[in-house]
């Protein structure tokens, strides 16, 4: 049984300590691959670092977060540009407006040369999206000249009408340990709804950790626990949720095993 974490920050200071820890850990629950994303230009470097030394374990995505784009320079861009050789996907990007720490504005002009630079590129790229139904709306229509681009909702945790319309997207819908959550049942209900085909998991860890692991930091280990949810969901075995959502990273992010 063999699973890929697609979206992790074992790049952040929470695993500044027992990074091989973790990674064993993760390795003992069936974990192959872990993706590690950069959110700006200190954890894509930190990601590229980790990727050379546990090479066997680690791919990357590089990109600028929603939050950080008000920081962004031409110098960070230039960094990026020179950098995602390293990488199999340009991520995450995207928008938020729910806790909106960089304005709209911005995040609606980066957001959009990120993607012409991925299209550029011919790269997949990662995508964090909040908002309301309003700001779904937006979403779509912003992102029909991107219709072709390969593109991974990160961290979904919308209803079952978001999800219909992602779907009509060149995209892939990855499902975090929300779904184990004992409040969400409107996601459950999508995530019943959505094919195993266009799935994939994340722990997008240290955060979002799945029951029966609520309160303690989240990690790649743990992806097995949203699984299991996930089987449950859809009716299935976890040697199936395995083996589905595996190949479907592996070929989203053109991994060679």
């Amino acid at each position: 049984m063999r699973f890929i974490d697609t979206h992790a920050h074992l790049n952040l200071t929470d695993f500044k300590k027992d990074l091989s820890e973790v990674i064993e850990r993760a390795k003992k629950s069936g974990i192959i691959k872990c993706i590690v994303v950069g959110i700006d230009r200190k954890t894509g470097e930190r990601a590229i670092e980790l990727k050379r030394i546990y090479s066997d374990f680690i791919e990357i995505a590089l990109g600028f977060h929603p939050h950080e784009v008000k920081k962004l320079s031409e110098e960070d861009y230039l960094w990026l540009e020179k950098n995602l050789e390293e990488a199999l996907a340009l991520g995450e990007i995207g928008l938020d407006w729910v806790k909106e720490y960089s304005p709209k504005e911005e995040q609606i002009k980066h957001f959009e040369r990120l993607l012409f630079i991925a299209k550029e590129r011919k790269m997949p790229a990662v995508l964090h999206l909040r908002g309301n139904k309003a700001f779904w709306d937006f979403v779509f229509d912003f992102l029909k000249p991107f219709k072709d681009l390969p593109l991974l909702f990160h961290c979904f945790t919308a209803d079952k009408g978001v999800a219909k319309k992602i779907l009509e997207f060149n995209s892939l819908i990855s499902l975090p340990g929300v779904i184990t959550f004992e409040k969400a049942e409107e996601l459950r209900e999508a995530a019943r709804f959505i094919p195993l085909e266009r799935v994939v998991l994340e722990t997008d860890c240290p955060f979002l950790t799945p029951n029966p692991m609520r309160g303690k930091r989240n990690e790649p280990a743990f992806l097995v626990y949203t699984a299991q949810k996930l089987a449950e969901i859809k009716g299935v075995s976890l040697e199936e949720i395995g083996e589905i959502t595996t190949s479907n990273a592996l070929r989203f992010f053109n991994i060679t095993l």
